[in-house]
């Protein structure tokens, strides 16, 4: 078997051994290709070499392959965290310390099978390793995973990263197939035919020279174990219900006769059919009246174990028909896989449970319910998440247990404000709060004031949410539930940021400690995202940036991929009010190019991305501006619909059209006035100004919309130049056409110029030659010369020597790039050239 697997494999070896450690290799194939056995190959003489194994169970264990990792490099550290519950990026980091011990191998077979949580271990350290001593080869099945595989998701996101490879293994060639068959008298051509190449079926075939070649691939496997005993027979009956591998003590009499055959091969204590075809060959010639009774057989085996991973269990208990052992190790093994964050697969283990649940406890059957609606809602099946809810919230209500009852209420109102069903959301909050109110209060009371007072706080009514949330805290405190006291204060403290900043960071401060006291990373992000973008939507950029920063990287290091784009979009939004236009551009696109289901974060990046483009005049802003409306009215909050309605009508009044204004942002006008919100009254009062709308201002409106100065201080350049554009001293108001016309904001410039002119001023400033306008980042031909240069990594002295320029003009126009790029660094500018690549190419 390994001459013929490892025939035409010697380039793909060879390549193989190239790579250099701090890589991830990615070998796909088509099932029987050889991927397995090339791999082998590569390890083979290696000093380390780590196996994990990922299975066709249907519903895989959680994390299976770190444990397998864990088990046979017998490191204590991960064995333990395993054992313990840990959070899952404890357990990430773990392996990433194991591997950076030294230099070793890991491998992960057969990732067309991996549950959720080894697909983000996967992520996780595809993106870290590169600075690890180590190299991690994961296989898959090229067939099975199509656009909606959930290893999709994996190879796309690590698609541009640096140390991550991929190989593609192809079939043998014919020439190949001839080669093995005819020493063996064997038709090479209608070998060539049956097998089309693929190493495994060719290797099944060769291995009964003797025998009339078989007609599938499933005829050679039978025809080869029909030559063994029945008590071997036997054993390859149970092995083939055991998916991956099953433990010699279980396989009993015979399994030396399989193993001498070639048909399993023994690793440790363990054995296994050679391919997963073979096994599945097996299976599949089982009598069906003998399943139920071999699973038992294996159930009864694996229950005697210590420490045996309930997903088997339950798989087998399914299988065997046994519904109470099913109703046993399911939720069990849903609760496992939820530790870890493999929330799609902890959804199936409770569906597999609520299927043998109907004759349970009704108490049970609601817990099931709600256990499955939670696994649900963080695997992003939100409807299935709403129905099991409302079954759950069904159930309790038949047991009078109210406290219950209305707790699910509480957590499914979430999931409807998610899904975009607003005003669904707030009736459940609501109906769950008066529920809990008319009883004896318990800590679901707790929960469901947490509940309405965050969907307060999302629609900005503040007063209400700060009320509400203190209850919700008071409560929570009472009953001893410091998660639900994290997720009040939250709530609290997002809602002060209107009315009393510094009260907003120390409560959003306390949310975050509770946070981090109880382990819950979602809370976590939570708090440092509201810390960050409360903090933008007031303009306290310094505050914000410092936040958003900090929430990008725990996202970034647990890969909480939803929550970070969010962060990104609003740092894309905080860069934008600052100036820093080329920059905000760049991360807005990132965001909607990788996370367009997100809808917060979609929002927001299409508003920044069609306010971009509306003010320096670039192609087509009213596509982003509408796709980021119509989300905006579908949320009915107000602190989506306010910067959606104020760019349209920005949009307008730039393109001339000013009379629109007051029907894009007039209703929207009124619900801020009702909030009371004084970033949303001012800016949009102001945009109705321009429009021809008399208005007056409140005195809760933020002071520079009151007086028309502070822009400059608060670090908002375009704001600040309108406002002196705006002025009646002729000196200031030119001031302002030149801070419009450094920014690039040309429509505007064109605006004030003309105003200018037809005030009697002439004098005004020269406008840039062509060339530097329209250049994205306004840069001149030879700063743009300096910048493509710096992007192959070039020193000042060597950019010189191109140009005919000395070191030293290169670091004024280096100096002058990063601030125009709005970037730190040569790294960062370099970067923003492949992300302006990136963008023509797509527009291309």
């Amino acid at each position: 078997m390994t001459v013929t697997m490892l025939v035409e494999r010697d380039g793909l070896l060879a390549a193989l051994r190239e790579v250099e450690p701090g890589a991830m290799v990615f070998v796909s194939g088509e099932a029987g290709i050889g991927k397995t056995s090339l791999v082998r190959a590569f390890c083979a003489g290696r000093p380390l070499v780590r196996y994990g194994f990922c299975d066709a169970l249907g519903t895989p264990r959680a994390l299976g392959p770190l444990h397998d990792i864990a088990r046979s490099s017998q490191d204590s550290a991960l064995t333990g965290l395993l054992g313990s519950g840990a959070d899952r990026h404890a357990l990430f980091t773990a392996f990433l310390d194991l591997l950076a011990a030294g230099p070793s191998v890991a491998v992960v077979e057969d990732a067309h099978w991996a549950d959720e949580a080894t697909l983000d271990l996967l992520l996780f350290v595809g993106r870290r390793i590169d600075e690890l001593p180590a190299i991690v080869i994961v296989t898959y099945r090229s067939e099975e995973v199509g656009r909606d595989h959930p290893l999709r998701r994996v190879l796309g996101d690590l698609a541009t990263a640096r140390p991550v490879r991929r190989l593609q293994v192809p079939a043998l060639s014919r020439a190949a197939v001839a080669e093995l068959a005819e020493p063996l008298g064997l038709d090479a051509d209608q070998l060539f035919a049956v097998t089309d190449g693929n190493p495994f079926f060719v290797t099944e075939a060769l291995s009964a020279p003797g025998e009339e070649l078989p007609a599938t691939v499933r005829d050679a496997v039978l025809a080869r174990a029909a030559r063994l005993g029945p008590e071997a027979r036997s054993v390859l009956d149970i092995v083939s219900l055991v998916p991956d591998r099953a433990e010699l003590a279980l396989a009993g009499k015979g399994v030396e006769e399989c193993i001498e055959s070639g048909v399993l091969q023994l690793e440790g204590q363990t054995v296994r059919f050679r391919h997963e075809l073979a096994r599945r060959a097996i299976e599949s010639d089982v009598p069906a009246v003998r399943l139920p009774v071999l699973h038992g057989q294996v159930l009864d085996y694996l229950a005697g174990l210590d420490e045996v991973d309930p997903a088997r269990l339950s798989y087998h208990a399914e299988a065997a028909g046994d519904r109470a052992a099913a109703l046993e190790y399911a939720p069990m093994a849903g609760r496992r896989a939820a530790e870890v964050g493999a929330y799609r697969q902890a959804a199936e283990h409770y569906a597999r449970a609520l299927r043998h649940a109907s004759g349970a406890p009704v108490e049970v059957q609601a817990a099931l319910w709600r256990d499955s609606a939670e696994a649900c809602d963080n695997s992003g099946y939100l409807a299935e998440s709403i129905k099991a809810s409302e079954r759950s919230a069904e159930l309790w209500a038949s047991l009078g247990e109210v406290d219950n009852q209305g707790t699910v209420m509480a957590r499914c109102s979430h999931v409807l404000w998610k899904a975009g069903r607003n005003a669904e959301a707030h009736a459940m909050a609501r109906a769950a709060v008066e529920l809990l109110e008319a009883g004896t209060p318990g800590p679901g009371l707790a929960v469901a004031y947490a509940a309405l007072a965050r969907l307060l706080m999302l629609g900005r009514d503040m007063p209400g949410a700060i009320a509400l949330g203190t209850k919700a805290a008071t409560h929570a405190e009472q009953f001893g539930d410091t998660q639900t006291l994290g997720r009040a204060l939250n709530a609290v403290g997002s809602a002060h940021w209107l009315t009393d900043p510094e009260r907003a960071v120390e409560v959003l401060s306390a949310s975050l400690d509770a946070a981090i006291e109880t382990g819950d990373q979602m809370g976590v992000a939570s708090a440092m995202t509201n810390l960050g973008s409360g903090a933008g939507e007031v303009r306290r950029y310094d505050l914000a940036d410092h936040w958003l920063a900090a929430a990008a990287e725990y996202c970034s290091a647990r890969d909480l991929d939803a929550s970070g784009s969010y962060v990104q979009a609003w740092q894309s939004r905080s860069l934008f009010e600052q100036g820093h236009w080329t920059a905000a551009g760049a991360k807005a696109a990132e965001v909607l190019a990788a996370h367009s289901q997100h809808v917060p974060s979609y929002i927001v990046a299409n508003v920044v991305l069609g306010r971009l483009r509306a003010r320096r005049g670039d192609p087509d802003a009213e596509t982003p501006l509408q796709r980021g409306w119509e989300l905006a009215v579908q949320t009915g909050d107000l602190q989506r619909l306010w910067p959606a309605a104020a760019a349209l009508a920005e949009n307008a009044w730039l393109q001339g059209s000013p009379e629109l204004i007051e029907g894009l942002v007039g209703e929207t006008y009124e619900h801020a006035r009702v909030l009371k919100h004084p970033w949303a009254v001012g800016e949009l009062a102001q945009l109705l100004r321009l429009g021809g709308v008399e208005t007056e201002l409140p005195e809760y409106v933020a002071r520079p919309y009151l007086t028309g100065d502070g822009w400059q201080e608060l670090g908002c350049p375009y704001e600040a130049a309108l406002a002196l554009a705006a002025s009646e001293d002729p000196e200031r108001q030119v001031e302002g056409l030149s801070g419009l016309q450094q920014l690039g904001a040309w429509p505007a410039a064109e605006i004030v110029a003309k105003q200018l002119r037809e005030s009697g001023i002439q004098r005004l400033p020269r406008r840039p030659r062509g060339s530097t306008r329209d250049n994205p980042a306004h840069l001149t031909d030879r700063e743009t010369e300096v910048l493509a240069l710096l992007a192959e990594h070039l020193r000042n002295v060597d950019i010189g020597a191109r140009l005919h320029i000395s070191a030293k003009t290169v670091d004024h126009h280096v100096s002058s790039i990063l601030g125009k790029l709005g970037v730190s660094s040569r790294q960062e500018a370099a970067e923003w050239v492949r992300a302006q690549d990136r963008e023509l190419g797509t527009r291309t």
